[in-house]
């Protein structure tokens, strides 16, 4: 396929038990002008055989297969490198887009927008949900303040700001994010919900985790002072609290 107007990156480790809700949730999008690149991070639990159906199944689908598991960040590069539509989105494995999420993103990049992103849903093992809300713009500046593009709600024009790619870090998208905005781009944020989040079940340590990968974004890959760490995370953590409020 060639020229599709959006690039879908699924990364994809030892996902079995949720790859077809999550690639099944791409395909009833209202919207079917877009190709999903489906890379396999050498998964061990029987992913291969899912991609490969789906492959044969839909010409929109491409599969790339690492030979060694090598991280998602690794793995959204490699999707990123191969892509050829002009917009450039992402959806993990275990996540879920509602069907017409596309639809609404490309509404918005006809209406001038370069960076789209847009509510969504969290959803608990034990069958809770909450509403994530997201202000209508974000720029570099309030980005630092908190993130709100979830990754996969967000969409970037390529053929305006080229491709971007991830680093092996923690966070590695709001790094990614950040480094879009970087330039002085405004991301147009969608009031209402387009894509469901699943939630695990080791929250805790991953806050713990999440504050240290932040602090470092923040010191070592922006090099923001220490000052400015400081104040920035504060608004972090704070934005991240309201978030599970």
């Amino acid at each position: 396929m060639h020229g599709a107007a959006f690039s879908v990156i699924m990364p994809v480790y030892n996902a079995v038990t949720t790859l077809c809700e999550s690639v099944d949730s791409v395909l009833s999008q209202t919207f079917g002008d877009f190709e999903l690149i489906i890379v396999d991070d050498s998964s061990s639990d029987g992913c291969q055989a899912l991609i490969d159906r789906y492959v044969r199944q839909d010409c929109r689908i491409r599969a790339i297969y690492s030979k060694s598991n090598q991280g998602v960040a690794h793995s959204r590069n490699l999707g990123v490198s191969a892509a050829r539509g002009r917009y450039i989105a992402f959806l993990d494995s275990d996540d879920l887009w509602l069907p017409d999420k596309l639809e609404a993103q490309y509404a918005e990049f006809n209406d001038g927008a370069r960076i789209v992103y847009s509510s969504y849903i969290r959803f608990f093992p034990n069958g809770d949900e909450k509403i994530v809300k997201v202000p209508p713009q974000s720029t570099y500046r309030s980005l630092l303040h908190g993130n709100c593009i979830g990754n996969l709600t967000g969409a970037y024009d390529s053929h305006e700001l080229g491709k971007f790619y991830q680093r092996a870090i923690g966070h590695e998208d709001y790094l990614m994010w950040l480094q879009i905005l970087s330039s002085g781009a405004v991301a147009r944020g969608i009031e209402r919900p387009l894509a469901r989040y699943r939630v695990g079940s080791s929250l805790s340590g991953n806050k713990f985790r999440a504050a240290i990968w932040t602090w470092k974004i923040f010191r070592l890959e922006l090099g923001l002072s220490l000052f400015e760490s400081i104040v920035n995370f504060f608004w972090y953590a704070r934005s991240s609290l309201l978030k599970r409020i």
